[in-house]
């Protein structure tokens, strides 16, 4: 009875240890800081692959946590896709949507939503996101290569955004000037449900507004709109090697009152990229 009553006490004592050991939350709920390195997470991925954070092997990382029911969640995860996600990840960026807490099937309805196109793990128990904060999610581990943390986010605030992306760019070593050329670009919104990833992006020295939309598919076409004045389309010329079409726009330097419209064109469904340039 002696030695039962000896290691319960023990077991009390290390239990009581252990918790004094764990990290108390900061303000923002994290029980990790920049400079800290994070563990090699083997992570089970949305579509049945089981991988390490290592294997991912680039100069930056993020784990972006959301779950389907997170409305800043929704709020935020376009902006990773179409200014990180989209114009760097054949630069080194690797981005990791960590699902909290939900069924597979809620994990892809959430991802199809919101126009993620980058991988999706699971983390159905929690446990990958209590490696990092207490609390909701909402947040960003920003990773370097050697798995060190080098910034941090909670919940979507447009400054702090901001500075993710800095970060972001000063790890990979892209110029400012080459980060706001590259990131001047966006993706076509499905709204035919076609599945098909479309980039919409501007080559030029004027400050643009892109905007496009998928409306229809139709005997190996698909009818796309684009949010471009009709009498400044100088040409329009599409390109079967890079399936690209590329359109010469007119810039306008006087004052027009009007609603930018949605000018309409019939494109070949393998397109992948819209590409706008400056025209005389």
């Amino acid at each position: 009875m002696k030695i039962f009553k000896f290691f319960v006490l023990l077991s009390i004592l290390f239990s009581s240890f252990a918790h004094a050991q764990e990290a108390a939350p900061d303000s923002r709920g994290y029980i990790v800081k920049v400079g800290d390195s994070a563990p090699d997470l083997e992570l089970l991925m949305l579509d049945g692959s089981i991988k390490k954070l290592s294997e991912f092997n680039s100069p930056v990382i993020v784990l972006n946590f959301f779950a389907s029911w997170c409305g800043v969640c929704r709020k935020e995860i376009p902006h990773i896709e179409k200014e990180i996600w989209q114009p760097f990840k054949d630069k080194g960026v690797a981005i990791i949507g960590v699902n909290f807490k939900e069924k597979p099937d809620v994990a892809q309805k959430a991802k199809s939503e919101t126009g993620m196109t980058y991988p999706v793990a699971l983390d159905t128990a929690g446990k990958i996101f209590e490696q990092f904060a207490r609390g909701g999610v909402t947040r960003n581990i920003v990773l370097d290569k050697n798995l060190k943390i080098i910034f941090l986010t909670r919940l979507f605030d447009t400054d702090e955004f901001e500075q993710m992306k800095s970060v972001i760019h000063k790890q990979l070593n892209i110029e400012k000037e080459e980060a706001t050329k590259t990131m001047n670009k966006t993706l076509l919104v499905d709204f035919a449900n076609t599945q098909k990833i479309i980039s919409l992006e501007y080559n030029g020295e004027y400050k643009v507004y892109l905007e496009g939309k998928i409306f229809s598919a139709k005997k190996k076409k698909l009818e796309i709109g684009i949010s471009l004045f009709k009498e400044d389309i100088v040409s329009e010329k599409y390109d079967k090697n890079t399936r690209s079409l590329k359109i010469g726009y007119k810039h306008f330097d006087g004052v027009r009152i009007a609603v930018l419209p949605m000018t309409k064109f019939k494109i070949p469904a393998d397109t992948e990229k819209i590409i706008i340039f400056d025209a005389k």
